[in-house]
């Protein structure tokens, strides 16, 4: 009796397209991504001369949660500024929790904090019960 003996291939083409292929797709997913982070930060800084204005009026406070609300006035200009500017702290919340390994949480509660530190007399902050104070 006769044994035969498995006839071996080389995977190795195979596995290689195969990563390559994984490459290509996680390269432009991420390339994709990259550039919607990187429109939120020109978007923000565009966006900084009016949300400090409307800060300066009282119209808009920030929140413990890092996010920004609307204090007095329903206008549509200040809603839609409001939403605008919270979109892209989420992303940038995000963005810093992949890069520091935290969690968005605890990235927004970092960056209220030094909003608090860094804001005018006069600017207005909301607590995490709702409770709206000034800053003196």
């Amino acid at each position: 009796m006769m044994m035969r003996i498995p006839k071996q291939t080389n995977d190795f083409p195979m596995k290689f397209f195969r990563y390559l292929k994984l490459f290509i797709l996680t390269s432009i997913f991420f390339g994709t991504c990259s550039h919607v982070f990187a429109d939120y930060m020109s978007r923000m800084k565009e966006r900084l001369p009016s949300l400090i204005d409307a800060k300066d009026q009282g119209i808009v406070g920030e929140g413990t949660d890092g996010f920004v609300y609307v204090r007095s006035g329903d206008s549509e200009k200040i809603s839609k500024l409001v939403t605008s500017e919270n979109a892209d702290r989420k992303i940038l919340f995000q963005s810093m929790a992949l890069k520091t390994g935290g969690k968005v949480e605890e990235v927004a509660t970092k960056f209220s904090k030094a909003l608090v530190k860094k804001s005018k007399m006069g600017h207005w902050f909301r607590k995490s019960t709702g409770e709206w104070m000034q800053k003196k």
